[in-house]
């Protein structure tokens, strides 16, 4: 009997750990495999890649940093893994999306934040990593992406996040076409390079 409730024990909290990856996915109604858009920081993004669901791991936050070129032009890399919405019955050719953002070389979390509401139409590089034989290749194209929301959350005192929510889609060449896309993240500001 003593055994049986220190197997429960055990297992419970192994289970609620592999649950909680997903706990922020709320099933889209409208597009299988998607989860809907939200804007609440639950480090989620969904898209479909030629019409197979794609979705971010909520315990794998995206990477944001400023590639510096020594120029007056820098990148702003926006980039997070992705997975099969239904992980254990697909195998994706994908491994991560990332957005590439042409910004000034003084840029700072000031500009970040008047990001609100701004939209990138078709002037966004976006590359996929894509499986090939038994390595990765860089595939890239153009996109369309649009912070619906940027905002500080002072919420957490000592630290402070930076929550961005949006949508996205893109194409790279006629091979590639990814649609749907939506994304709501929280970026610890100490995280940042700029």
């Amino acid at each position: 009997m003593k055994l049986k409730y220190l197997i429960i024990l055990i297992c419970i909290p192994f289970l609620m750990a592999t649950e909680c990856r997903r706990s922020n996915f709320f099933s889209d109604p409208d597009d299988p495999g998607l989860s809907r858009f939200t804007s609440r920081g639950y480090n989620i993004a969904t898209a479909y890649i030629n019409d197979l669901p794609l979705v971010n791991v909520a315990s794998y936050s995206p990477l944001l940093q400023k590639d510096s070129s020594g120029s007056s032009i820098d990148t702003l890399k926006f980039t997070w893994a992705l997975y099969p919405s239904n992980l254990g019955n697909s195998i994706s050719i994908y491994r991560n999306i990332s957005f590439l953002i042409p910004i000034t070389s003084s840029f700072n979390k000031n500009d970040l934040l008047s990001f609100n509401g701004q939209r990138f139409l078709n002037a966004t590089k976006v590359i996929v990593q894509e499986k090939q034989d038994t390595s990765f290749k860089s595939i890239s194209g153009n996109a369309s992406l649009y912070f619906v929301s940027v905002k500080e959350d002072l919420s957490y005192p000592p630290q402070k996040y930076i929550r961005l929510s949006g949508v996205f889609d893109g194409n790279i060449g006629d091979t590639v076409l990814i649609t749907k896309g939506r994304f709501d993240f929280e970026v610890n500001e100490k995280e940042l390079n700029f």
